[in-house]
């Protein structure tokens, strides 16, 4: 097997070469975009059933093409995500990679990269971020239960300070509960904290 074609097999996503148009109308493409995202090479190329922009999500639309007018201001590359629609109707984040071409006067010719699916990344991190809300969701509710005992303590306190000397164990007991709510409420805000560092 040809080793091009064995690797863009492989490749979660597709090459493309198009026109610097708003439909971005494709004139070549590689097979992914059938395998990935189910859409026949031919019924994009050259916009003869959909164009290649009416797969990109609407809000996302404006923003890529501002990235690729000012790359091609540059004459550099651009790199960005944005969300495709599959055929079946859901939406898959995809990050592309492309650049202009020109020819030996300068003038731009077409537009030319790489678009490949970072819909499982996005899915992990999605994941990652609901298992941070549980928790600190839980530390919230932590917190809440450390306050309720440093109140429990500082009664404890009390009553053990009204009955004198026989009230001196249930005094110190008071004490060790109010350090451990202050240390363990510590502890919690440091979690709190690094979670938001992470977010």
């Amino acid at each position: 097997m040809d080793f091009q074609e064995s690797v863009l097999g492989r490749m979660n996503g597709f090459l493309y070469r198009c026109r610097a148009d708003a439909d971005y109308t494709m004139l070549a493409m590689t097979n992914g975009i059938d395998r990935v995202f189910g859409y026949p090479v031919d019924e994009i190329v050259g916009n003869r059933l959909r164009t290649f922009s009416s797969l990109v999500h609407e809000d996302d639309l404006a923003a890529m093409d501002e990235a690729v007018g000012a790359a091609l201001e540059k004459k550099t590359n651009w790199s960005m995500e944005y969300r495709m629609r599959h055929r079946d109707g859901r939406l898959i984040w995809v990050a592309e990679t492309g650049g202009g071409i020109w020819d030996a006067d300068g003038e731009l010719q077409y537009l030319e990269g790489s678009i490949i699916s970072i819909d499982t990344l996005y899915q992990r991190l999605d994941e990652q971020t609901s298992e941070m809300r549980v928790t600190a969701s839980k530390t919230g509710e932590i917190l809440h239960s450390l306050r309720y005992l440093k109140l429990l303590a500082v009664n404890a306190g009390i009553e053990a300070a009204r009955a004198g000397t026989s009230g001196a164990g249930f005094a110190v007991l008071a004490t060790e509960m109010r350090q451990l709510a202050n240390a363990s409420e510590e502890a919690a805000r440091d979690i709190t904290r690094a979670q938001q560092r992470r977010a």
